[in-house]
């Protein structure tokens, strides 16, 4: 009796649970667009030229004040997200930091907020690669019971019905976390790069802080 209560009871929660996991599916497929479309903005604005951004600096090397050097790097930026750092680089300089003595730590500080910026970005995708293949996994195992329940009646339709979702919610998972993969990769490396772009800059601009640029 209690095995018979306890079964009954572990099939209505798995059951009940399969509508909420089609739903969130469905989230996941939206979301994962918003997230391609954006990487393929990102991926046709974004150009790398090293030997722009070393020119730059070369050239911001003869600038007669900080924010002037930040000007003429912040024309050769090479990514996005370059660009922004150098923007905010610049106000931080303009805002009274260039003669600051805590120059070199209000430098450090927004090269470490670019840090978690970078990792927060990565970390939308990421939950997608876990997440997709999941509740993929079990919107394919959740409707097998009364798959089979159905096979014992003799009930051919209901079978093949449930049999449908398992299989569709299996390929839209695996379709989830395979685009939220290749997203999070490419841009893991994008974002590797342009942090080390940004602390170069810093540190050809400002290693020196205290002494004129």
């Amino acid at each position: 009796m209690i095995a018979s209560a306890l079964q009954s009871a572990i099939y209505v929660v798995s059951t009940s649970l399969l509508y909420p996991v089609v739903v969130l599916l469905l989230f996941l497929v939206a979301w994962v667009a918003v997230e391609l479309g954006g990487f393929l903005y990102e991926l046709f604005s974004r150009f790398r030229s090293p030997n722009r951004l070393e020119s730059g600096i070369t050239d911001a090397m003869t600038a007669e004040s900080r924010s002037d050097a930040v000007r003429r790097v912040l024309d050769s930026a090479s990514s996005r997200m370059l660009h922004e750092f150098l923007k905010d680089l610049l106000r931080l300089v303009e805002s009274g930091g260039g003669g600051d003595e805590k120059l070199p730590v209000r430098v450090e500080k927004l090269l470490q907020d670019y840090e978690l910026l970078a990792a927060k970005r990565l970390e939308r995708t990421r939950i997608l690669v876990r997440i997709g293949p999941m509740l993929g996994l079990m919107g394919t195992l959740i409707p097998m019971g009364p798959a089979l329940l159905a096979l014992t009646h003799g009930d051919v339709q209901t079978l093949a019905n449930n049999l449908i979702i398992a299989f569709g919610t299996t390929v839209v998972g695996l379709l989830v976390g395979g685009v939220a993969f290749v997203i999070s990769t490419i841009r893991e490396r994008w974002y590797s790069q342009d942090l080390s772009d940004m602390a170069y800059v810093c540190e050809m601009l400002f290693g020196g802080v205290g002494e004129p640029v």
